[in-house]
């Protein structure tokens, strides 16, 4: 079930909005009566393979999609060094736009991927048309991510990378979150998963972004929330969207690995950004 928010600035729950009419909100006929530009950014230890079903999904209804991985992480893991930060994704997103010479991008992003989607959105407003963070985590001008992440679970992070690779990337965890929804070892989506996830470059997590504007740069900006279960780590990001002015919120009752385990929930709600 899918709930529509439109949040004004100090709400804390919002009021309900209409699709028809919204400039931000299109009608389903509206949306698909042509074709979309969709560039997917995923999150930690994920690779653009998590997009897959998403990805499939939308192509077959003639939409354009691109869904690349992070330098250091997925089909690009044997670029892995510890001089990758955070500026390195947004600016992989970045050239991934101005290579494929894009406009009018929605671009997407996932869990940790909010925080690359907003400093691309900072470098090349005009190539996009809407920024949707995805059970994201988002950051304020010249902070990191581990600044909105529970103390101890950035601490944990830290340790278990200096143990495992001498500070250079977050291991894999030996058992993926729950709150993933991917269920437990020996379910298809589950296996699926932890054959494909990589280590994740610790400094992205360590480094600031700065950004010229405010987060989101004035483009139209939609945070989705995973509601079944919500996850206690975006607790800080999701306060901070309720705080701010002209955002729409979407609460979807999936687990936060959502485009795995309910791609059609989450095709429907990208075709009506």
């Amino acid at each position: 079930m899918l709930t529509r928010r439109n949040l004004g600035k100090g709400s804390t729950a919002g009021l309900s909005v209409a699709l028809a009419g919204s400039p931000f909100w299109p009608t389903a006929a509206r949306a698909q009566a042509g074709s979309k530009t969709f560039v997917l950014a995923h999150g930690s230890w994920h690779g653009g393979w998590c997009w897959k079903k998403v990805a499939d999904r939308l192509r077959a209804k003639g939409h354009a999609v691109y869904t690349p991985s992070y330098t250091g992480m997925g089909d690009r893991a044997h670029l892995l060094s510890k001089d990758i930060t955070i500026n390195t994704f947004a600016e992989d997103l970045v050239q991934v736009i101005l290579s494929e010479e894009l406009s009018d991008v929605i671009l997407v992003g996932h869990s940790f991927g909010g925080v690359p989607i907003s400093g691309a959105a900072d470098r090349v407003p005009e190539r996009i048309a809407h920024l949707v963070y995805l059970d994201s985590v988002l950051v304020e001008s010249g902070r990191s991510a581990f600044s909105y992440y529970p103390s101890a679970e950035a601490e944990a992070r830290i340790k278990a990378a200096e143990k495992a690779t001498n500070g250079v990337a977050v291991p894999v965890p030996q058992q993926l979150p729950a709150v993933w929804g991917l269920g437990k070892e020996g379910d298809p989506d589950y296996d699926w998963a932890r054959r494909r996830l990589s280590p994740h470059p610790l400094q992205t997590y360590t480094t600031a972004l700065a950004f010229k504007g405010p987060v989101g740069n004035n483009l139209p900006s939609t945070y989705i929330h995973s509601t079944q279960p919500s996850h206690p780590v975006l607790e800080d990001s999701r306060k901070l969207v309720r705080s701010w002015s002209g955002w729409r919120w979407v609460d979807l009752a999936a687990p936060h690995d959502s485009m795995i385990t309910h791609p059609d929930a989450v095709v429907e709600l990208l075709l009506v950004t």
